[in-house]
């Protein structure tokens, strides 16, 4: 089994050593000028890449020499290190991306969260066995997450079978999240 697993690492070694594709000279041709490049990007590409054979200079990396007139070839060199540029330049877009859907994420979290705890609250109101001719008050507290909320409401019964409520509801972290609810029951003989 050891002697297998070996064998398998070995050629999966082999394989990745030796390219398969290989080019056959330096040279691609054909190549699309990148749209821009911003001088804080260029700092992010490795002083290895471009001080190796001194290949590209920095004058040849600036934004005015590549969008004047497109070349029709460019070196591998050259190549690697726009596309290292465009690549940290798509990396840094994808990354404020992703920062707002978090943020967006987060808002709408907390926001089902306090309506969640508003809920909670109102229905911690009980009003629903008010006697005849009679007004009851109530009060109920809710959480959720990190939201509280409280409530308050008034009933009345002007008959046995008809009821009429009203609730108010207010989270304690937020001004701007309320609720109301306006009800009326009445009591069928089915």
């Amino acid at each position: 089994m050891k002697n297998k697993l070996f064998n398998i690492i070995l050629f999966i070694f082999l394989l990745n050593s030796f390219p398969v594709f290989p080019l056959d000279d330096n040279i691609i041709k054909e190549v699309n000028p990148i749209e821009s490049i911003h001088s804080d990007e260029k700092d992010s590409v490795s002083s290895d890449t471009i001080d190796k054979e001194n290949i590209i200079s920095e004058n040849s990396l600036s934004e005015e020499s590549i969008l004047e007139a497109p070349r029709k070839d460019y070196t591998s060199d050259e190549l690697k290190a726009t596309n290292i540029i465009s690549t940290n330049k798509d990396l840094k877009n994808n990354k404020k991306e992703e920062d707002n859907r978090e943020d967006k994420f987060e808002e709408i979290s907390d926001r089902t969260n306090r309506i969640t705890a508003l809920g909670s609250a109102m229905g911690a109101v009980d009003l629903s066995k008010t006697p005849t001719k009679k007004f009851r008050v109530g009060a109920g507290v809710g959480h959720s997450a990190n939201n509280q909320a409280v409530a308050v409401g008034i009933g009345y019964a002007p008959t046995e079978r008809l009821r009429f409520n009203t609730k108010i509801s207010t989270t304690t972290t937020s001004n701007k999240s309320s609720g109301i609810s306006v009800g009326a029951s009445y009591d069928l003989d089915w």
